[in-house]
C-alpha cells in the first residue's frame, strides 16, 4: 500500500516537472524579444546625446559666415527690400551699434526670434523626446517646440519662432522651419528676414563639450540666394536662472544710464 502511494507521488512529481518543462520551453518560444534588441530601442540607440547646458563661444554677432562680428553688414546678399530695412535697423551691435536703438527687444520686450536667441551670452538646451524636441533657452525663458517625423501643416500661421519638424540624420538632429513672421532680426547687427524665410538647422555634437549648430538660411524677399553659416557652442557646468525682459527695467536703464551717456543734438 505504501509503495503504491510512493509511485504515486513520484508519478505526480514527473508530471509535474514535465509540465513545468512546458511552460518553460513556451516561454522561451513565444516570450517578445528583449527591449534591448526591438526595433524601437535600436532606434532610440542611434538618437545622438545632445544634452546639456549649451552657451555661445564669443564672437557670434552676425549670421554672414565671413562676417561673423558684424562689421560689414551689407555684404549679406540683400535684396532692395532686405537692405532697406537693415539700413532702417539701429542695432546695439556691430558696425551701426547705437546707444539710441530702434530695436525691438530693447525697445518693447519683443521676443529676439529663434536664431537671434543663439546669440545671447545665456544658456540654453535641448530636451529630447520621441515625438517632440524642445529647445528652451535661459533668456526670457524662451522654448521651442520641434514635431519629429512630422510634415509642415499646410496652412502654417506665422509666429514669433515659427513651425518647426525635425529628424534625425546620423549623428545629427536637423530643424526645419517655415511660418516666421517678420517682426525679429535675425541677428544682434539688425540683419532682417520676411515672412518666406526658411530655415534649416544641423545640431551635431563635435565631442563631449562642444556642440555645432549649421544654419542655412533662404529668404527670397530679403536675400537674392540662401547661405549657411556656423556657430559652436561650450558645455556649461552651470544650472540655468531666471532671466526675464522686463520692459520697465529697461527704460530705466536706458532714462539713466543710456541717455547721460549721448549728447544731446544741439540747438538749432
Amino acid at each position: 500500500m505504501g509503495n503504491r502511494r510512493i509511485s504515486s507521488l513520484a508519478t505526480v512529481l514527473m508530471a509535474a516537472a514535465c509540465f513545468c518543462c512546458s511552460l518553460g520551453a513556451l516561454a522561451q518560444t513565444s516570450a517578445p524579444p528583449k527591449a534591448g534588441n526591438s526595433p524601437a530601442a535600436q532606434a532610440a540607440s542611434r538618437i545622438p546625446d545632445l544634452s546639456g547646458n549649451w552657451t555661445i563661444s564669443p564672437g557670434g554677432t552676425s549670421w554672414d559666415p565671413a562676417d561673423p562680428s558684424g562689421s560689414k553688414p551689407e555684404e549679406l546678399p540683400l535684396t532692395p527690400w532686405g537692405l532697406q530695412h537693415l539700413r532702417a535697423a539701429k542695432p546695439p551691435f556691430g558696425a551701426n551699434q547705437t546707444f539710441q536703438p530702434n530695436d525691438p527687444v530693447q525697445k518693447y520686450c519683443d521676443p529676439p526670434g529663434p536664431f537671434r536667441m543663439y546669440s545671447y551670452p545665456w544658456q540654453f538646451t535641448i530636451v529630447q523626446t520621441p515625438r517632440q524636441v524642445y529647445l528652451l533657452f535661459e533668456y526670457l525663458h524662451v522654448w521651442r517646440i520641434v514635431q519629429m517625423n512630422q510634415a509642415h501643416p499646410k496652412d502654417v500661421d506665422t509666429t514669433w519662432l515659427g513651425d518647426s519638424v525635425g529628424h534625425y540624420e546620423g549623428d545629427t538632429l536637423v530643424i526645419d522651419t517655415v511660418g516666421f513672421n517678420d517682426k525679429t532680426w535675425l541677428d544682434m547687427v539688425g540683419h532682417p528676414h520676411s515672412e518666406a524665410l526658411h530655415t534649416i538647422e544641423r545640431f551635431r555634437r563635435l565631442n563631449h563639450d562642444t556642440l555645432e549648430l549649421e544654419a542655412t538660411f533662404q529668404d527670397p524677399k530679403a536675400y537674392t540666394h540662401s547661405f549657411t553659416s556656423k556657430r559652436n557652442f561650450k558645455l556649461s557646468s552651470f544650472p540655468m536662472g531666471e532671466t526675464m525682459c522686463s520692459l520697465s527695467e529697461d527704460q530705466e536703464f536706458q532714462k539713466s544710464i543710456m541717455d547721460r551717456t549721448v549728447p544731446s543734438a544741439p540747438a538749432k
